[in-house]
């Protein structure tokens, strides 16, 4: 190509007509800026490719990740109404003075246990900072994600961490009035004692409260990750019908 190009300009030059050789130079000059031009423009198209292509691999990932944030949620669900029913076993037991026996014995070890640390998943979000929080081209959902990780799942986790917090007092009357039995867990040294023990009672009547307050907060958490989880799925199916 740029033999036959030059072979035109020797020809023009051999003319020796300098008004047909300046526009065929202007015209070489215009073909090689729209060649640019069109190299461009295929790069960009290529590089906007990979990015949708990486922005579909980071939907997919915050969907899964949120899908498995739900499930961890409602897994603490089960285990605090678990832990509730137990607790109200043992009021129910103490304030009928219901005779000792080991189906009674086996509820006070879970009736102590207040909650548990959850851990969320992160690692698609993580990944969507780190390309850059413009990577996702539907700004509304972006700022729903962000919304869900920085301050949603936080600002209620960290108001979790305030319920039912273990009190040194309540540790110390537990260690004095019961044993740990190995494959059973606590176990009250005198049963009967327990009957008039409302320090206990009222301990444990307000950890039951705090854990439904906890159940709460899960079903918010749920609620708002599900409201994200669709608004990704949409996109995603948007994507696919495109």
């Amino acid at each position: 190509m740029i033999k036959f190009f030059r072979k035109i300009r020797q020809r023009l030059l051999a003319e020796g007509n300098p008004k047909r050789y300046l526009l065929y130079a202007i015209g070489e000059i215009l073909l090689v800026v729209i060649g640019i031009l069109i190299a461009l423009q295929i790069n960009n198209w290529n590089e906007w490719r990979k990015d949708r292509i990486k922005e579909e691999n980071i939907l997919h990932d915050l969907a899964k990740n949120i899908e498995i944030n739900i499930q961890t949620f409602q897994n603490d669900i089960n285990l605090l109404e678990e832990w509730g029913r137990s607790s109200e076993i043992v009021i129910l037991a103490l304030e009928n003075k219901t005779v000792y026996s080991d189906t009674i014995r086996n509820h006070f070890h879970l009736a102590r246990i207040t909650k548990q640390k959850l851990f969320v998943s992160n690692i698609g979000f993580q990944a969507y900072k780190d390309y850059g929080l413009d990577l996702i081209t539907n700004k509304n959902l972006s700022a729903e994600v962000i919304k869900l990780y920085e301050f949603t799942i936080p600002s209620i986790l960290s108001t979790n961490d305030l319920v039912n917090e273990v009190d040194a007092e309540w540790d110390n009357h537990i260690v004095q009035n019961f044993d740990f039995v190995e494959g059973v867990g606590l176990t009250p040294n005198d049963y009967e004692s327990l009957f008039a023990d409302h320090y206990y009672v009222s301990w444990v009547k307000a950890y039951n409260q705090g854990r439904k307050s906890l159940i709460k907060t899960d079903q918010t958490l749920i609620k708002e990750c599900e409201n994200v989880l669709q608004l990704i799925r949409n996109e995603l199916n948007k994507s696919n019908s495109q």
